[in-house]
């Protein structure tokens, strides 16, 4: 079978595939300037493509468009920049919950940190000044989870553990058993002037594009924390610079933005109480260990005709 693996820096991914499925016929792509010569040269039937600063979401599109293409793993859970496919022809998987855990992990983290001033003590300590700052604890603080999926749902565990309230917004009325309500995103406004923490966990679709717009960041409880590991799109990026410049948050933690990389001309930057990671929330070690099994396992059931996991 002809399988192609389309990423900068296919390593870890080669040292597992290649063992797993040694009568495969695998192409290894790092550079993107050379995934159509690629496409073309090998016709695969199955690409595992991974969107990120070195092989950016504008080189994807093509894979679908190939005529040998009948299976596409996406990394991560978006899609979006994979375009528009023929479902006929093509089947396209994703990520979706494979590093969850740790993406959660790393929003936790962050709440903590910008809940008990652990940023403000940093700074403290780079002038050498010895002052207590009190801190509201998070026990009986209300978190609002924007979009309850894999993600949002061990956000909500973690939350719950630390003796949060937790608010959670889908489209879905199944409960969870760490949320305490569940809202439909119609209800969003309804609720989100009585977080403390707000967290977004949505994938960027026309229904969610700028969905924090100016008016409902202001919306949200003042002195409150805003979270987004999700897209960066899903926010209005100019409103929210204007938010954060008057004050209304408490702080930010701003993992994904609306052009990546960010700009070093962005406001964002000098922002004080705005913490900045570069889309790098479930970065854990060996992640590129982690989907390669994910993707070898999918590849075992696409081979002996099986459903294949997460299918969008």
């Amino acid at each position: 079978m002809k399988i192609l693996i389309a990423h900068h820096g296919t390593e870890e991914f080669r040292a597992i595939l290649d063992a797993r499925f040694p009568d495969d016929d695998i192409c290894y792509v790092d550079d993107p300037e050379t995934l159509g010569a690629a496409l073309a040269a090998h016709q695969p039937e199955a690409v595992f493509s991974v969107k990120e600063t070195g092989f950016p979401g504008k080189y994807h599109p093509q894979i679908v468009q190939c005529p040998s293409v009948r299976w596409l793993q996406v990394g991560g859970s978006g899609y979006e920049h994979v375009g528009e496919w023929d479902a006929d022809r093509v089947t396209v998987t994703n990520c979706a919950g494979v590093l969850a855990r740790y993406l959660a992990e790393t929003v936790t983290g962050a709440m903590i940190a910008l809940n008990n001033e652990t940023f403000l003590y940093r700074k403290q300590q780079a002038t050498h000044t010895w002052k207590v700052n009190p801190w509201k604890p998070l026990v009986g603080q209300t978190i609002l989870i924007v979009g309850l999926g894999a993600i949002g749902g061990w956000v909500a565990h973690n939350a719950k553990a630390l003796g949060m309230n937790v608010i959670g917004v889908r489209r879905s009325d199944t409960p969870h058993p760490s949320v305490d309500r569940l809202v439909t995103p119609d209800q969003l406004t309804e609720v989100i002037g009585e977080a403390d923490v707000i967290s977004l966990h949505v994938r960027h679709t026309p229904e969610t594009d700028k969905m924090f717009d100016d008016a409902m960041l202001r919306a949200c409880k003042p002195d409150s924390i805003f979270i987004n590991t999700a897209r960066g799109k899903v926010v209005d990026e100019a409103a929210l610079i204007q938010v954060l410049n008057e004050g209304h948050f408490k702080a930010a933690y701003l993992d994904v933005f609306e052009v990546e990389p960010l700009p070093e001309d962005s406001p964002l930057w000098d922002i004080e109480n705005v913490y900045i990671t570069p889309h790098s929330s479930d970065q854990v070690q060996k992640w590129p260990t982690i989907f390669a099994n994910f993707f070898g396992d999918n590849l075992e059931r696409y081979k002996r005709g099986g459903a294949l996991e997460n299918t969008v």
